[in-house]
């Protein structure tokens, strides 16, 4: 059985970093505004589960804190010197669930074909610069979550779903139907990214009708098309993905 740790002790190794420290350094400094649990406050946003966040890499989340956000109303914290900043980004990643031993039980090459063939994830999702736009890029995904969850994501894919990734069915003024993925909206436009990866703007008001739906484009029936064991699988080859090393950077395709 292969074990893996996620983030902190691999991506600290090096600089030393003390959790236990940081936690207090957390406390007298970031709690006010992001609360005792990273998980938001009256006046910062959540920093322990939003994924957008939880996927930066250490030296980002460093520089942040490091340098602030300007306008943002995140202040600069460059006084606490290079220990300081890293022992808080250390402890942030203990909130987030980095330090974390997770067991493999599944074969992640197995995973992996079936990411790319049988399951058809490719389609749609990237993993290491390589797969879809359609959906989220997967590469950092698995960071810090629980294979109990991952699961869940795969076979009930609309129990977290964000809403540039909901379909909305639309018809066009001379009767033609479209449906795709959300992408941009506001009062009087309305962009969709379709199946074939493009994108397209449409004015509201030229619409004959406009329906968002509460789904995502991902397929409802992981949970009776694969096995346990393909689940097990996939879920392994997404665990041990991010895991490695940060992804370089995908060429995004013209549309």
């Amino acid at each position: 059985m292969l074990l893996i740790v996620c983030g902190l002790a691999a991506a600290h190794a090096q600089t030393k970093a003390n959790p236990a420290a940081g936690a207090q350094t957390f406390s007298r400094n970031c709690a006010g505004c992001h609360g005792s649990d990273g998980r938001g406050g009256e006046r910062a946003p959540d920093i322990a589960t939003n994924r957008v966040v939880t996927a930066r890499a250490v030296t980002d989340l460093e520089a942040v804190v490091k340098d602030g956000v300007p306008g943002k109303g995140m202040p600069a914290f460059a006084y606490l010197g290079e220990q300081g900043v890293s022992d808080v980004v250390a402890y942030l990643r203990v909130l987030q669930g980095k330090d974390i031993v997770v067991k493999i039980t599944g074969d992640p090459a197995t995973g992996k074909a079936l990411f790319e063939g049988k399951a058809g994830c490719a389609r749609c999702h990237m993993v290491k610069g390589s797969g879809g736009f359609l959906g989220p890029d997967l590469s950092a995904y698995a960071s810090g979550i629980a294979p109990e969850e991952i699961h869940l994501d795969i076979t009930e894919p609309d129990r977290r779903l964000q809403p540039t990734y909901a379909v909305a069915d639309l018809v066009l003024a001379n009767g033609t139907a479209l449906s795709g993925t959300v992408r941009a909206e506001d009062n009087f436009t309305l962009t969709l990214q379709t199946d074939d990866g493009a994108f397209r703007t449409f004015q509201k008001p030229a619409l004959k009708s406009l329906r968002h739906t509460a789904h995502s484009v991902m397929p409802k029936d992981f949970g009776t098309r694969l096995t346990a064991k393909e689940l097990e699988d996939i879920t392994s080859y997404l665990l041990v993905a991010a895991s490695d090393a940060p992804p370089k950077p995908a060429r995004r395709r013209r549309q």
